[in-house]
């Protein structure tokens, strides 16, 4: 763990303003067993929680009455185990994710179990964990299924469904004031461009290895049947509304990365904008669409080529 994380971890604590586990843990168990909350409750600010311990307490918060304060002490270490899939790719148990993105989406956690001045500092942790993911983007050419961008570009996406404030982390991305943030908006765009098959950026899907462009509607976790907040839905539309700012925004990406391994891969997406226009226009027109529709029951076939 960093020092910066484990700083906005401190941060994050003394904003919950809860720095030890209450003193009887009444939260119902799912499964049948309670060990892994007292192993929660065991842990100090600086140990990892074992990943198995936070899936099954995931079905705890989902399924039964949620003891908030025991709540509030086990979210920094859920956020840090979900940080850091974010960031490294290596959790023990993926399926942590899966289960603690519909855990903050369908429990009501920010509208019910959180102050708002709580609910702002989780959901500034989880913004400046995007952005500093973001930040650290390098490399305008991947191949199969682990691809490192896959991991950002999905964490907005989902991010989008948890949260009204999309444009608080799109528009420091698209600042471009990072190099990092300039190869992520490239990234990102070369989706709205290019078909499947024929984008730059992201070799084909193939049977062996996955890949392919990710789906810029597709949620992380087991969120079947939610959607973009509105909030975010409103943006989007407005920023898509004139396809011309993509193409500004990606002109300035480029010349940020002017001094970059990256500059020449960049340089080629921008000059085939002209002739990926209307694709542009298409899919800028149709994204807002696919992110406002509940149940992700759009697929690729649908997406305009």
């Amino acid at each position: 763990m960093t020092t910066d994380i484990s700083n906005s971890l401190d941060k994050l604590r003394r904003a919950l303003g809860v720095a030890s586990p209450p003193k009887e843990i009444t939260q119902e168990d799912f499964d049948g067993g309670r060990d892994h909350l007292y192993r929660l409750a065991r842990l100090s600010a600086d140990e990892d929680a074992n990943g198995l311990d936070l899936c099954e307490y995931m079905s705890d918060l989902l399924y039964t009455e949620i003891q908030v304060p025991f709540f509030l002490f086990v979210l920094p270490f859920c956020l840090k185990a979900w940080s850091r899939g974010l960031r490294a790719g290596d959790l023990e148990y993926p399926g942590f994710v899966d289960e603690f993105y519909p855990v903050l989406a369908k429990r009501g956690i920010f509208e019910r179990h959180l102050t708002p001045t709580q609910g702002e500092a989780v959901r500034g942790f989880m913004r400046a964990s995007i952005l500093d993911e973001i930040d650290a983007q390098n490399g305008l050419y991947f191949r199969g299924s682990g691809a490192r961008p896959y991991r950002w570009i999905y964490a907005i996406t989902t991010y989008g469904v948890i949260a009204p404030d999309i444009e608080r982390i799109w528009t420091s991305w698209w600042s471009v004031e990072t190099v990092g943030r300039a190869i992520a908006t490239v990234q990102y765009i070369s989706c709205l461009m290019y078909a499947k098959d024929g984008n730059p950026v992201f070799a084909p899907y193939s049977r062996e290895e996955g890949g392919g462009p990710p789906s810029l509607w597709e949620f992380d976790g087991h969120l079947y049947e939610n959607r973009w907040q509105q909030p975010n839905i409103d943006f989007l539309e407005n920023l898509f509304r004139a396809p011309e700012c993509v193409s500004e925004v990606l002109a300035r990406a480029v010349n940020r990365l002017a001094d970059q391994p990256e500059h020449e891969a960049a340089a080629k997406i921008l000059a085939d904008l002209p002739s990926r226009s209307r694709t542009l226009v298409d899919r800028c027109a149709m994204l807002p669409l696919f992110l406002a529709t509940p149940g992700q029951t759009m697929d690729g076939s649908d997406w305009p080529s």
